[in-house]
């Protein structure tokens, strides 16, 4: 099970797809509530979907970045944030919202 971050190309069919198991997801959840990093808290519920407009993209970079940065994180979670970081640039150079679909 996963939680899946999507770019949806024109047509509504996935363009781009980064996962974020349970364990990584929770521990990135963790200290994004512990920093009030509200981009990232609109994923909190892992079996609920949501979705980020493009306006919100720049801020949620930055907390992206904000939370690579913290001391002690497990590899999967750093290895998710550096991904997560690539769809967002990718989603900002196509002008598309980044969807989360529950699995």
């Amino acid at each position: 099970m996963s939680l899946d971050f999507v770019v949806l190309n024109p047509d509504g069919h996935i363009d781009r797809c980064v996962s974020v198991g349970p364990s990584a997801h929770h521990e990135i959840v963790s200290i994004a509530n512990q920093n009030a990093f509200e981009l990232i808290l609109k994923f909190e519920d892992f079996y609920e979907d949501a979705t980020l407009p493009i306006e919100s993209l720049p801020f949620l970079t930055k907390q992206v970045e904000a939370l690579g940065r913290t001391e002690g994180m497990s590899e999967e979670s750093k290895d998710f944030l550096k991904r997560f970081a690539d769809l967002i640039r990718y989603a900002v150079e196509r002008s598309r919202p980044i969807e989360a679909i529950a699995d």
